[in-house]
């Protein structure tokens, strides 16, 4: 666990009157230091966000016109920030950086539920403590398999959350272990990867630890650890209190032998030896090691990234966009009705997708994924999901209105697939003209929309109560044209009932929400007809507002922040018809300005109202309890709804918190549906411009939506809304799922428990289980009545297919309402089929014939020239999943002989043919377990030089030369001449002039070459003055300069009156 510097005051207070197994209010895992707290504590969020920071990075550099720079100097506090940064560098403001960081979120809260999870808070093996360093590796391999095999089978939701609990338990080995205490400075590579050995562990008699020296209130540990086991380099982790296994059974420390955990949270910290090696945090009282924290917490990154950075090589760049929200665009979905009297609405819906697509391909608002999931009766799906358009567009192209029984069909069940394939905050789109057969699904789709975000809007076309049938049917028509209004409005979504003849125009509503960077300001329903004016406060960050008003006859009217009233018309005008219909009305306004718009409502009956924009910058927000009355402290997230009459903790994050944007966030307001503020409550900043928390004493007891205040960097007003509805409940399920020890295998059962509270007056409650895959068998039990503040546990049984492939994730709902319908909440988990045993051998890739070559081609006449090669593959273990050419080629040959899924032993040969414009391919194969190879062809010519530039070149160096030598010449004349006349003037007669037996001689000196007594003149190329004194011995003493040539001895004859001396002399060369 690493534990955050937030709340160290209240640290301070507790400690001062608690025992040694106190609990302490710090806000924990996803809850990173502020400014003030510096860059030295880093918890379990902090570094997850670093690490998904960091791979994102990495991913978005590969991409044209993306320069980031350096990321070094991002501190935990600003990490967010830089997200939205990177975004806006990237694409502009025309993408938003929101699904991107629910992925992180995502992760990040997976992560720090490992030590909030009854199942996994205490378990040795999730957070490599009690030297449980086998168990905690072979963990990591099965999450390990999980993601890898959750990503083959498209299952993002349920990857992000393996990854963030495999994070946990790596994070932990940094902090928990004597890793860094070795002295190592990088991480361990061997974690978590299949037959790799992670070290040497200490024995279980070994001693690891001597006793540390305690001050008044923690131990100080310093050489704690004994010499031996360092220097061996063997591994030890520290025992903690109360912890046990996967079978229950405590894990005691043996006294005086082994390692405590330490701080004042670990219940062993005074028992021998005393003290501990945690490096939790960088504070003393908590973390003994504390002065390796940040050591640790830094090679903690490093390892997660390295990880992110496995998925995108073992998956690709595609598979790795959608594991992590990469992908710029949103979902277009459609749920679509194909019984007979459909065929206008299935040929509007496929006309409006073609537009979307065709005016979109290759540009940042295209479509991220496409779903298509058609239904009927007694039929629905399967979905379609896919990221080519060409392959939706095909595949839409098909859909044909046959045939239809009775008149309700299953249009839930579709919508339930369609949100379970979908990105979250997406919208999906449902086209029917027939009321639901399975409306006992209703509270099932909107659990699972709320959960992900995602808005559901109805284009009900024609009447949906006479279709197919003369007998009326008035009580079964309100009820699911009722269902229809229920769950558009619970999920932020509408209905929008239109005539046959108006479908593909209001489908251009389609057009306008399909983008990732659609943010809402306003949203009210029923509001009545003498409310005519709305203030709608718009910032500096938007663009292109969307206004529409729904009613029969409705107009309206907008004025600018000047009071101006703007032209309502075509295509030239200030403000746009998008859509105009008998019941609908949308008009866009295109060059907006910061301030305080007014849109006017003219209806004779009550209406709805929608105002939504085009900007980066956005916020979402969850419920979530501060937990204290466990070892392990830090922040929550609760599922399904809020309880009435309690104390709630709202968490608002920020998203696209540039400053330059937003300089203040100040309240969340909770709205009522007709738009009254019903609460306003004040934000307590927990990071700048990222993290907030606001506090209700107990929330309203109607349905509402949740608003966030503050004010731009121009001090306009800045508002964004939330359009999921909120509502409160007097039951509350809980319980997670470890998918190490929750293992569902195929063909196998596993038994999921959950709790189920009532703080409502007593009550029969009726317990509901639904999955997407059909693996729920029952549900233990059923119904069951509960006296107010009782509780019960709730079994879910699930079993799997036998036939069923690896990482396949099921969905599962599970709701709990009264008898009444008064109490309603619901809880949505994910289990992920593994395989029954781990395979730790990787499949097998070779390069089997290579034919054909690239050399000599450049861009021009690439296309001329192909190569092809044969590759051969083969799995030993549970067989090969995936065969793939990974390439930037759009056209080329690619065949495999007689491959199908799960086939193991036998060597695969395939084949692939493409030009020389791509001279690079990678072969890259997984096996059924996730295990990977990959092997390349790089057939990339030498970068060489074309004929003139060649002969430029030759050209410019024979130039060169010759301007080389002339200046050399030339200095070698002056320099001469200068040498002469230097020489002249040193040959003359000098004088003698006696001092105390001395003879010193300064003139009349002859100098001579190589003892050549003729009189020829001698020149010194290595001196400019030379003075030569004699002593009545002989002894000649000679002052001189360096020369400028290399290094040589020469000897010289110097005649000075009637005696001759030779003097050797050395020259050197100045550099």
């Amino acid at each position: 666990m690493w534990l955050s510097k937030a709340h160290l005051l209240l640290l301070s207070l507790l400690l001062s009157v608690t025992a040694v197994n106190c609990f302490i209010p710090l806000v924990g895992f996803s809850l990173n230091p502020t400014d003030e707290d510096g860059d030295d504590n880093w918890s379990h969020g902090a570094i997850t966000r670093r690490a998904v920071l960091d791979a994102a990075a990495d991913f978005l550099r590969d991409l044209p016109d993306c320069n980031l720079g350096s990321l070094a100097t991002v501190r935990p506090s600003e990490i967010f920030q830089e997200i939205s940064r990177i975004f806006m560098s990237c694409f502009g403001r025309v993408v938003s950086a929101a699904r991107f960081y629910q992925a992180a979120i995502q992760i990040e809260t997976a992560n720090g539920g490992v030590d909030l999870s009854d199942v996994t808070g205490h378990l040795p093996s999730a957070h490599f403590d009690a030297e449980k360093f086998v168990d905690a590796n072979a963990r990591l391999l099965d999450l390990r398999t999980g993601v890898l095999t959750a990503i083959e089978e498209g299952e993002y939701e349920a990857a992000r959350e393996l990854t963030g609990q495999l994070f946990h338990t790596l994070q932990d080995f940094y902090s928990h272990s004597n890793w860094v205490e070795m002295g190592n400075t990088g991480p361990n590579l061997n974690l978590a990867v299949p037959g790799a050995d992670i070290g040497p562990v200490a024995g279980p008699q070994m001693e690891t630890c001597v006793d540390c020296s305690k001050s008044f209130l923690w131990y100080t540990c310093e050489g704690n650890i004994i010499d031996s086991v360092n220097e061996q380099g063997l591994l030890t982790s520290g025992y903690y209190g109360g912890q046990t296994d996967m079978d229950g059974n405590d894990v005691p420390k043996p006294e005086n032998v082994k390692c405590s955990h330490g701080g004042r949270l670990d219940g062993t910290q005074d028992t021998a030896p005393k003290g501990g090696i945690n490096k939790d945090s960088e504070f003393s009282i908590l973390s003994p090691h504390s002065r390796y924290h940040y050591q640790a917490a830094q090679l903690a990154v490093q390892a997660s990234r390295n990880f992110l950075n496995m998925i995108r090589q073992a998956k690709g760049d595609a598979q790795f966009a959608n594991f992590l929200n990469l992908n710029t665009g949103s979902t277009l979905c459609f749920v679509i009705d194909t019984t007979g009297s459909m065929a206008d609405d299935i040929a509007a819906s496929k006309q409006r997708a073609y537009e979307i697509i065709d005016s979109r391909v290759g540009s940042p608002t295209e479509p991220s994924n496409y779903v298509l999931v058609p239904f009927n009766d007694p039929d629905f799906g399967p979905a379609l999901v896919t990221n080519e358009a060409d392959m939706f567009k095909q595949e839409i192209d098909q859909l044909r209105a046959l045939g239809g029984g009775d008149n309700p069909e299953f249009s839930l069940s579709a919508i339930r697939l369609a949100l379970v394939e979908s990105l979250p905050a997406s919208t999906v789109f449902v086209f029917t003209d027939a009321p639901a057969k399975d409306a006992e699904l209703r509270d099932t789709v909107v659990s699972l929309a709320n959960q992900k975000n995602i808005k559901i809007t109805f284009l009900i076309s024609g009447s949906i109560t006479r279709r197919r049938r003369s007998v009326p049917r008035s009580k079964r028509e309100v009820g699911n044209r009722d269902t229809y209004i229920y769950i558009a409005q619970a999920t932020g979504g509408q209905v929008l009932e239109i005539a046959k003849d108006e479908v593909f125009q209001t489908t251009r509503l389609v057009d306008l929400v399909v983008t990732s960077a659609e943010v809402n300001l306003l949203t009210m329903q029923s509001v009545q007809p003498s409310v005519r004016a709305h203030t709608v406060p718009v910032d500096s960050s938007m663009s292109d507002l969307v206004v529409q008003v729904t009613a029969v006859g409705a107009t309206l009217q907008v004025f600018n922040p000047a009071g101006e009233q703007l032209e309502i018309g075509g295509p030239d005008a200030p403000v746009t018809i998008e859509i105009q219909l008998n019941k609908v009305l949308v008009v866009r306004i295109r060059d907006v300005t910061a301030g305080e718009w007014r849109i006017s409502v003219t209806s004779s009956v009550t209406y709805d109202l929608r105002v939504s924009a085009q900007s980066t910058v956005d916020f979402a927000y969850s419920f979530v309890k501060m937990v204290t009355d466990t070892d392990h402290f830090g922040v929550k997230e609760i599922e399904g709804r809020p309880v009435a009459g309690e104390e709630a903790t709202i968490r608002v994050n920020l998203i696209g918190s540039d400053p330059a944007q937003v300089s203040d966030v100040t309240a969340l307001s909770l709205v009522a549906l007709d738009g009254r503020v019903l609460q306003t409550l004040p934000l307590q900043e927990n990071e700048p411009l990222t993290e907030y928390f606001a506090t209700s004493s107990s929330l309203p007891d109607v349905p509402f939506r949740c608003r966030l205040e503050g004010k731009d960097s121009g001090s306009s007003t800045f508002q964004r809304l939330i359009t999921s509805v909120v509502e409160t409940s007097t039951s509350r399920l809980q319980g997670s799922v470890d998918p190490v020890i929750s293992r569902l295998l195929p063909g196998g059962t596993v038994d999921v428990p959950f709790s189920l509270s009532n703080s409502g007056q007593q009550g029969s409650f009726t317990i509901v289980a639904s999955d997407d895959k059909g693996f729920v068998r029952r549900v233990t039990p059923s119904s069951v009545t509960l006296a107010r503040d009782a509780t019960t546990t709730v079994t879910v049984r699930l079993r799997a297919p036998a036939d069923v492939a690896f990482g396949t994730t099921t969905t599962v709902t599970l709701t709990a309402q009264t008898s009444s319908g008064r109490s309603y909440n619901f809880l949505v988990f994910r289990i992920t089929v593994s395989p029954p045993d781990q395979d730790n051998v990787p499949p097998t890739c070779e390069v089997r014939a290579l034919f054909g070559n690239c050399k000599g081609t450049d861009r021009a006449s690439c296309s001329d020239r192909t190569f092809s090669v044969t590759t051969a593959y083969m799995d030993e273990g549970y067989g090969l999943q995936s065969i793939n050419p990974r390439t930037f080629a759009t056209n080329y040959t690619w065949t495999v002989e007689q491959f199908a899924p799960g086939l193991s032993d036998t060597t695969i040969i395939a084949n692939y043919t493409a030009t020389c414009c791509n001279p690079k391919v990678e072969f890259a194969v997984s096996d059924r377990v996730g295990n990977y190879e990959i092997c390349t062809v790089d057939l990339t010519p030498p970068q060489g030089l074309s004929g003139g530039a060649i002969a430029g070149i030759v050209i410019g160096v024979l130039l060169a030369v010759i301007i080389i030598v002339f200046i050399i010449v030339y200095c070698c004349c002056i320099r001469r001449r200068q040498k002469d006349d230097q020489t002249d003037s040193q040959v003359t007669k000098r004088s003698d002039k006696t001092d105390k037996g001395k003879k010193k001689k300064t003139d009349s000196q002859v100098a001579v070459r190589d003892g050549d007594q003729n009189g020829r003149r001698f020149w010194y190329r290595f001196a400019r003055k030379q003075e030569v004194t004699t002593s009545g011995s002989g002894n000649v003493v000679m002052k001189k300069t360096e020369t400028h040539e290399t290094r040589v001895e020469v000897t010289k004859t110097v005649v000075s009156e009637t005696r001759q001396v030779k003097v050797k002399v050395k020259g050197h060369k100045k550099v």
